[in-house]
C-alpha cells in the first residue's frame, strides 16, 4: 500500500471517529442549529410599540398625501386588505367616503397582541382611537425577514363590541393554522359569513351571531333598495371572500380573532317597466354617468373582523366597507 493510500485511510478513520463523537459540537466554529423558539414573542413589547407607531404614522401620512405622492406612500405603508381598501377609496373623488384613519393624533396606538414564535408571517394587533371616541382594530403583518411590517387590516369596531383577552405581549399569541382546534376553520367561517349576507336568498349561518350592526345594516339596505325598485328593477347581491385574505390569531383560553376581506357584488337589472335608473353619487364618480337604462354592477370591499369564542357563536366586532368598482349601461 502506498504512502498516499495510507494517509487517505487515516483521514477516513478520523472522519468516522469524529462523526461518532458528534461533529456538530466537536469542531471549533461548527455548532448545531438553534431550536426554533415557539413559546415567546419574537420581539419585545417596546419594539412592537415602536413598530406600530412608525407603521401607523406612515399610513396616516399616505392618507393625507396629495394624489401624486399618495400611491407610493400607500405601497410603502400598507399591504393586503388595507392597501386594497385605501386604493379603492382613492378612486372616489373628494367628498366620497374614505377608509378609516388608523391613527389619531391625541392617543398613541395600543398594542394588543404580538404573534408567538419565530415563524413567518408575524403579526402585531393594534388598537387606535378615532376623533369621535371610537376604536379601530389594526393588523400589522411582516411576511418574511426581508419585508418590514405594514398595515394589512384596519376596521372600526362595532358599537359596544370588545375583543376578548389575548396572551401577554411577552408570551405572544399563536397564529391560527389549518390544524387548529377551532370548531370551524377561519376560512370556512368567513365563507359561511359571506353566504349569510346574500340577497335575496341568504344562507343560514349556524356558527355566527347575525345581530351585529354591520351585518344588520347590509341586509336592511338590500331589502330597502329592492323594495324601492318595486317591479321596475331587480337586485341581486353576492358576497365572496377574497382568496388569501383570511388571517386569525388565537385568544387566551381558546377561540380566535379572525380577519377577512369580502367582495360584495350588487347587480341591478331594469325590468320591462323601468325606463331609467339614477345611480348613487359614488357610482357616478366612477362611471361618469348620471342615468342608466339597462343595468348596473357595483363592487364593494367589506373588511370584517370576527371574534370566535371557545364555545358559542362567532360575532362581528369590527367592519368597514368601500365601493371600488362600478359599471353600468
Amino acid at each position: 500500500m502506498s504512502r498516499r493510500t495510507t494517509q487517505l485511510a487515516a483521514v477516513a478513520a478520523l472522519s468516522l471517529a469524529l462523526a461518532g463523537c458528534g461533529v456538530g459540537t466537536g469542531l471549533a466554529g461548527v455548532h448545531d442549529a438553534p431550536a426554533q423558539v415557539t413559546t415567546t414573542a419574537p420581539i419585545s413589547p417596546d419594539t412592537a410599540q415602536a413598530i406600530a407607531a412608525r407603521v401607523l404614522a406612515k399610513a396616516a401620512e399616505a392618507a393625507a398625501a396629495k394624489p401624486a405622492d399618495a400611491q407610493k406612500l400607500r405601497t410603502e405603508a400598507l399591504t393586503g386588505s388595507a392597501l386594497a381598501v385605501a386604493n379603492a377609496a382613492s378612486r372616489l373623488e373628494s367628498g366620497a367616503a374614505a377608509a378609516p384613519t388608523p391613527l389619531t393624533r391625541t392617543e398613541p396606538p395600543k398594542v394588543l397582541a404580538v404573534s408567538r414564535g419565530t415563524a413567518w408571517p408575524r403579526l402585531i394587533l393594534v388598537q387606535t382611537a378615532t376623533a369621535d371616541g371610537g376604536a379601530v382594530l389594526n393588523l400589522l403583518v411582516s411576511p418574511d425577514a426581508r419585508t418590514p411590517f405594514r398595515l394589512s387590516v384596519a376596521a372600526p369596531m362595532q358599537p359596544g363590541a370588545s375583543v376578548a383577552a389575548l396572551d401577554s405581549l411577552n408570551a405572544g399569541s399563536p397564529v391560527v393554522t389549518t390544524g387548529s382546534t377551532l370548531p370551524v376553520p377561519p376560512a370556512a367561517l368567513m365563507t359561511e359569513y359571506a353566504a349569510s349576507l346574500a340577497y335575496p336568498k341568504p344562507a343560514a349561518a349556524k356558527d355566527i351571531d347575525p345581530a351585529d350592526p354591520f351585518s344588520a345594516a347590509v341586509r336592511a339596505h338590500a331589502a330597502e333598495q329592492a323594495k324601492a325598485f318595486g317591479k321596475l328593477a331587480s337586485l341581486k347581491q353576492v358576497h365572496t371572500v377574497e382568496p388569501q385574505s383570511t388571517v386569525a390569531i388565537a385568544l387566551r383560553g381558546g377561540g380566535a380573532l379572525v380577519f377577512g376581506l369580502v367582495e360584495r357584488t350588487d347587480t341591478i337589472t331594469l325590468g320591462k317597466g323601468g325606463k331609467s335608473l339614477t345611480p348613487s353619487t359614488d357610482f357616478q364618480r366612477l362611471v361618469r354617468k348620471k342615468t342608466l337604462t339597462k343595468s348596473a354592477t357595483l363592487r364593494t370591499y367589506e373588511t370584517v373582523v370576527l371574534t370566535v369564542p371557545a364555545e358559542g357563536k362567532a360575532s362581528v366586532v369590527a367592519a368597514d366597507e368601500v365601493l371600488f368598482s362600478a359599471k353600468g349601461s
